[in-house]
């Protein structure tokens, strides 16, 4: 019984990771949606809102008409610095939590 659960939670999860609902733009901040915009326009869109964008993947030939199909969150990198502080004497480490933006994956016909 608990195997058959299993399999069938994992199977609910599989399907609503693969459905349309979930596809397109998840983001860890505020980001226009671009699937569907041309490439030209999908970068305009994210360089005019201030978001930090990458082409992660491209398909076909750059010649043709190339399309957003999927748009990923690039997650966070942590950034290290160090400030010495008077009082104590010493360096002290500064982390600094950075979005990096979202990843463009684009298909060109």
């Amino acid at each position: 019984m608990r195997t058959t659960l299993s399999a069938a939670a994992c199977a609910a999860a599989g399907a609503l990771l693969l459905s349309p609902l979930a596809a397109g733009i998840a983001t860890a901040q505020n980001a226009p949606n671009t699937v569907g915009m041309s490439q030209e326009q999908a970068t305009r869109t994210l360089t005019d809102a201030n978001v930090p964008w990458r082409i992660i993947s491209r398909a076909g030939s750059t010649l043709q008409d190339c399309t957003v199909t999927e748009q990923r969150d690039r997650g966070y990198a942590t950034e290290t610095d160090y400030e010495w502080d008077y009082d104590k004497q010493e360096w002290k480490k500064v982390e600094t939590e950075v979005w990096r933006g979202v990843g463009l994956i684009i298909l060109c016909n």
